[in-house]
């Protein structure tokens, strides 16, 4: 998924930065970040593609933002992020074959300076809620150790959105603690129950960079069933779980960008919203 998008939008937020670091922060203060990434979601379940799915939210933001229709991704999970995160396509990085797996003893190497601690360098907040996916298997790999100032989600991927387990393990995160009180909890509303926390917290006089990296739409499907009800017409089983999870991913962006507007950031705020055609 770390699409020729995707690695515009982290070279531009990389120059961004190295920018407001060369040339100072005395006469203006530098706009909010808002990086909004959507797992596993296909150029045909956004509305304004398919009207057969309801994304009114979405729709909105491209239709007042800049569409970009034809890129080329990245397959799977781990090479979107670390393009994103470094700004380097993925055979530079190392991270090119496959997505981290729980037992795998690697990550995004270290001597990548990351998009978070070059924001910092420019007086930015960081803050990431959802995945991580770019390796945990020692401390200095974790998100907290790379920038973000919290991190709130699970470090690896496929994650069951309820249980927020996989293989048989918790992988949900508070930070570097584990997240026991969310069992039972669907990820999407304890993400937005962080986000809210977050943007009402923040301190205005301070740019924030809020990386939001939805857990929706990545297997397994799963979503509440008020939302798979409402495309009872879908006649496939799974494609419907899959509409269902689209709905609650536009709702969540719809609170998203409520919570900034409310919070007087929406005028002062950089907005991406960047969906993959690939596989994570």
């Amino acid at each position: 998924m770390a699409s020729w998008s995707l690695r515009v939008a982290s070279i531009l937020l990389f120059s961004c930065a190295s920018h407001l670091i060369v040339n100072g922060l005395e006469n203006s203060k530098p706009p909010n970040i808002l990086f909004l990434l959507a797992d596993d979601f296909g150029w045909y379940d956004v509305g304004y593609h398919n009207p057969k799915i309801q994304t009114p939210n979405i729709d909105k933001l491209a239709k007042d933002g800049v569409i970009l229709d034809s890129y080329y991704v990245q397959p799977v999970c781990t090479p979107t992020r670390g393009a994103l995160m470094t700004g380097r396509y993925p055979i530079h990085t190392g991270l090119q074959h496959d997505v981290i797996h729980p037992k795998d003893p690697y990550g995004l190497p270290l001597d990548f300076e990351l998009l978070p601690q070059k924001l910092k360098e420019a007086g930015y907040a960081s803050h990431l809620v959802g995945k991580w996916h770019l390796g945990f298997y020692k401390w200095p790999y974790v998100p907290t150790k790379r920038g973000f100032d919290t991190s709130f989600g699970f470090w690896d991927g496929s994650e069951n959105h309820y249980t927020h387990s996989v293989e048989g393990f918790l992988d949900f995160r508070d930070g570097e603690e584990p997240a026991r009180n969310w069992n039972d909890t669907y990820a999407m509303y304890a993400y937005m129950k962080r986000m809210e926390k977050i943007v009402k917290s923040h301190d205005p006089a301070q740019p924030l960079f809020l990386y939001m990296a939805f857990q929706n739409v990545h297997d397994p499907v799963q979503a509440p069933q008020k939302y798979i009800d409402k495309y009872s017409f879908i006649k496939n089983t799974l494609r419907r779980g899959y509409a269902g999870m689209v709905d609650i991913l536009d709702e969540a962006v719809g609170n998203i960008t409520k919570a900034f507007t409310s919070a007087g950031y929406a005028t002062k705020t950089i907005f991406f919203l960047k969906y993959p055609l690939g596989e994570f």
